[in-house]
């Protein structure tokens, strides 16, 4: 199977963190697992990941303090929080960081959509030199193109 990417998961709750992990692998990806924030910090220094998947409510440095440190990265991933908080809990997470929201109890196959969905962008081949194409086949804005 080929592998669409690396992710980390990030949940205290360790049956949770290892379902997702098993998800995720069955999706195609690349997984490892961290505690908590402070160990998906340490794991994040010594790796390149594409996806995190971040637990909002963890002990040591929360989802949120994570969030907020992932977000001062120059090389970060894309961030997903899994919560089963209320939207208003949700919405003091700074959205432009985070990309995706799964809620607990989620639903596997919205796991799988949403980790697919999330990564599609990353797996999308880059462009071949769109802007000088673009001015090869771009009459100037003062000519008129022939008709």
């Amino acid at each position: 199977m080929e592998k669409k990417g690396r992710l980390l998961v990030v949940d205290d709750d360790q049956a949770i963190r290892k379902l997702l992990e098993r998800i995720a692998r069955r999706a195609g990806f690349e997984v490892d697992g961290a505690k908590d924030g402070v160990e998906a910090l340490e794991m994040l220094d010594r790796a390149h990941y594409d996806i995190a998947l971040i637990d909002l409510m963890m002990p040591r440095l929360s989802g949120y303090e994570l969030v907020q440190r992932i977000g001062t990265r120059e090389n970060r991933p894309i961030v997903m929080v899994a919560t089963a908080m209320t939207s208003g809990d949700v919405a003091s997470v700074d959205d432009t960081l985070v990309r995706q929201v799964i809620r607990k109890p989620f639903d596997v196959h919205a796991v799988v959509a949403a980790l697919k969905e999330v990564k599609l962008p990353i797996a999308a081949p880059p462009a071949a030199e769109p802007e000088e194409k673009a001015a090869e086949t771009t009459p100037p804005a003062n000519v008129q193109a022939p008709c």
